[in-house]
């Protein structure tokens, strides 16, 4: 099983040193990345997680994706598949759209990133929280069911972004084990981690602050029950972190997932 982890400064200083095992860095096509590539892409592939489109397969608009761009940069990142949220925001839905041409329209456009790919998609649980709802517009689609449905029944793979289900079963009272346990396990390519936490208002945030020990706990319990060619860590530091406390719980993070993929 690979690492992989953002991409940070902090990260780039501990590669350079050969102080962490991570075997990708993890970027989305935007922001610095045009200026960062040829550094990242020296050190290691580059699983690439975003376009710039603010892309999910609700998304009406597929259209302004260019395909071809997302295909060279998937070459040059040597990125084994591509990542895309299952989700799909209410300003993309029309006027009586029922659950059922929400699964259609979400299942057409599954179909177009297959098509039109050169690697493996693989769909990632959006968090549903009253945060998440508020600021990024997202209609629920968070079900077990509904997730089992999409990958199930399109035959495409599962990207299962932990702290985004712990969120989530945290917001509805839900255990998040049992949660866990009735998505699509069996799908799972690739496993997004990072710890989470609470507004002042104590609803959960997806904050990408460092794991903590119920975080490793619950991968553990994961990975018994799946088997991902990659677990990537996202954290690079939140607000109020110096280089110097960044870089250490980079190093304790991977070091603990090292020891995690070793069993």
């Amino acid at each position: 099983m690979y690492i992989g982890c953002n991409w940070s400064k902090e990260l780039k200083m501990l590669l350079e040193k050969d102080a962490v095992k991570v075997d990708y860095v993890k970027s989305g096509a935007f922001g610095n990345f045009d200026n960062e590539f040829e550094t990242m892409r020296s050190m290691r592939p580059v699983l690439l997680h975003g376009l710039g489109y603010f892309e999910n397969v609700g998304m009406k608009n597929i259209e302004i994706i260019d395909f071809n761009r997302a295909n060279e940069l998937i070459k040059k990142c040597n990125s084994p598949h591509y990542g895309v949220h299952l989700a799909i925001r209410n300003s993309d839905m029309h006027d009586g759209m029922t659950d059922n041409d929400i699964y259609e329209q979400i299942s057409k456009n599954i179909k177009a990133f297959k098509n039109n790919l050169n690697v493996p998609i693989l769909i990632e649980n959006s968090p549903d929280t009253a945060i998440e709802r508020k600021e990024y517009d997202f209609y629920p689609y968070f079900t077990p069911e509904r997730i089992s449905e999409i990958v199930m029944n399109n035959n495409i793979y599962f990207l299962l972004d932990i702290a985004h289900a712990k969120i989530t079963a945290q917001d509805h009272g839900w255990d998040i084990y049992e949660y866990i346990k009735s998505l699509p396990l069996e799908r799972i390519k690739e496993i997004h981690l990072a710890g989470s936490g609470r507004n002042k208002e104590g609803f959960p945030m997806d904050t990408h602050q460092s794991m903590a020990d119920e975080d490793y706990k619950l991968l553990a319990w994961v990975l018994e029950k799946s088997n991902p060619d990659i677990v990537t860590l996202e954290y690079n530091g939140v607000k109020g972190e110096n280089e110097e406390v960044v870089i250490k719980n980079l190093e304790e993070q991977l070091g603990m997932l090292k020891k995690i993929a070793m069993f």
